[in-house]
C-alpha cells in the first residue's frame, strides 16, 4: 500500500492507525466512473461515528468494506481548498510539505459545500506530482471548471459534525490519485 513518506510510516504517529494506513495509501488502479449523487448517497453504521476502527465490531467493518477502498472516478467541481494542520496521519509534520490538501468536490459550481464531497491529497501522492499546486485548484475553483478526481473511496469517521455543513458525507476520496480537467470537450491532466 504505502511505504511511508521522508521518515512517516504509512500508519502515521497515533490516532486510528488502520484509518492512517487507507489514507496513506500511493496505488493505483482502473477508476471506475462513479456518480456524485451516488457516493453522496452512501449510508453508514451510525455506531462508527468517532471511534478507531479497532474498536468496531466485525458487522460495522464489513458494512463499511462493502463500498471502502473502491477505486472510483468522479466528476463535478471544486467549490473550496486548503492545506489542512499537522495531523498524526502524517506525523504532525510541521512543514505544508507534509500536509493533506482538503478540496471539496460538489455537483453544481459554486461556494456551497453542504452537499459536496472532500477529496484530499496527500504528501506522498502529490511528491508523484509535481505539477500540482494549490493555487491551480484555487483557481479552478474561481473558474467552476469541471473536474474528474481519481482515487480511493475511504470512510473517514471522525468528522460527523460537519455532514451538512461543510460536506455532504463522511465517504471521500482520499487519497487522490489523479486530477483531470475538463478543456475543450476533453479530460487534460491537471
Amino acid at each position: 500500500m504505502s511505504p511511508g513518506f521522508e521518515g512517516c510510516p504509512a500508519d502515521g504517529d497515533g490516532g486510528d492507525r488502520a484509518l492512517n494506513r487507507l489514507k496513506n495509501r500511493v496505488d493505483s488502479a482502473d477508476w471506475v466512473p462513479t456518480a456524485i449523487t451516488k457516493v453522496l448517497g452512501l449510508d453508514w453504521p451510525a455506531m462508527v461515528v468517532r471511534r478507531a476502527r479497532d474498536e468496531w465490531s466485525h458487522g460495522e467493518l464489513r458494512s463499511v468494506a462493502q463500498e471502502e477502498g473502491l477505486p472510483v472516478a468522479v466528476e463535478g467541481y471544486f467549490v473550496a481548498a486548503k492545506t489542512e494542520g499537522p495531523e498524526a496521519t502524517n506525523c504532525h509534520g510541521a512543514d505544508t510539505k507534509f500536509r493533506d490538501w482538503h478540496l471539496w468536490l460538489a455537483p453544481n459550481p459554486g461556494k456551497d459545500r453542504r452537499r459536496s464531497i472532500v477529496v484530499e491529497t496527500t504528501p506522498a501522492v502529490r511528491a508523484q506530482h509535481a505539477d500540482w499546486k494549490l493555487t491551480a485548484i484555487h483557481g479552478l475553483v474561481k473558474d467552476s471548471s469541471r473536474v474528474r478526481v481519481s482515487g480511493w473511496l475511504l470512510f473517514d469517521q471522525e468528522h460527523p459534525e460537519q455532514v451538512g455543513k461543510t460536506r455532504g458525507t463522511l465517504w471521500e476520496i482520499h487519497p487522490v490519485m489523479r486530477i483531470e480537467v475538463m478543456r475543450a470537450g476533453h479530460w487534460v491532466p491537471m
